[in-house]
């Protein structure tokens, strides 16, 4: 009997060891920290008296139909295209599920309201939401009109993620007033609509007032994250943004 229990016992050990790892993994899986944050943001425009800058955008150009130049190429330009078969590996998408917030969820209204106040500045959405981060290869972007309701000619993706930092990558395109400007022809920009874009990726802090700048347009952001039960932080710092230089 003895004999048999020494047979037995590493059969047993092999068969229960896979199980030991997979548990061990599922263990690891559930210990995953899944952080949420709260974004809350105003998105303004300057007054037109303001300078414009240099950041005008063309529209963008159609695709092309075909795979080649229009003049096309001779026969001994043309390219032999790799038909091999390519392991690619699949793009895990991860829902952040992002949920808006109600308007009494708000902390930037008196920002918002010293904005409005100055001449300088039109505020034209403030808005904020609820997401969970993943990391930035798991991450789709957040169309604009998914979370708030824009203003005509105003567009574009919002994306948070998490990395070594959390990062808030925002991409925004304006309509110049009446696409036509005395910008785009002084420059001799192709004919189309002009747009002005904020393309940004940022590193944030909770808590932390961030602006997201240009000539014409731009983001105030802050972020909190969801799980902290902390004190409310002090009043914002007081920029030249707000209207009062600091010292």
């Amino acid at each position: 009997m003895m004999r048999a229990m020494r047979t037995i016992t590493p059969l047993f050990l092999l068969i229960l060891l896979p199980l030991a790892v997979g548990a061990q993994d599922d263990v690891t899986d559930e210990l995953e920290e899944i952080r949420r944050y709260t974004i809350e943001m105003i998105i303004f425009k300057y007054a037109q008296s303001v300078s414009t800058g240099s950041e005008i955008f063309p529209g963008d150009e159609p695709p092309s139909d075909g795979l080649f130049p229009d003049e096309g190429l001779s026969p001994s330009q043309e390219l032999t295209l790799d038909t091999s078969p390519t392991e690619i590996e699949p793009r895990v998408i991860r829902d952040v599920e992002f949920a808006r917030l109600a308007r009494d969820e708000y902390t930037m209204d008196e920002i918002m309201g010293r904005l409005r106040r100055l001449e300088v500045y039109n505020p034209i959405m403030h808005f904020g939401w609820t997401q969970i981060t993943w990391p930035e290869e798991q991450t789709r972007p957040i169309q604009l009109a998914s979370i708030a309701r824009p203003p005509q000619g105003l567009d574009g993706t919002l994306t948070l993620y998490l990395s070594r930092f959390l990062h808030l990558v925002v991409d925004l395109t304006l309509d110049a007033p009446g696409n036509a400007s005395a910008d785009a022809t002084r420059l001799d920009m192709m004919a189309g609509p002009v747009r002005y874009r904020i393309q940004e990726n940022r590193i944030l802090r909770t808590g932390e007032l961030r602006y997201f700048d240009h000539p014409k347009f731009g983001v105030l952001v802050k972020v909190s994250r969801v799980e902290d039960e902390q004190e409310e932080l002090p009043g914002v710092e007081e920029t030249e943004l707000l209207g009062d230089p600091i010292e």
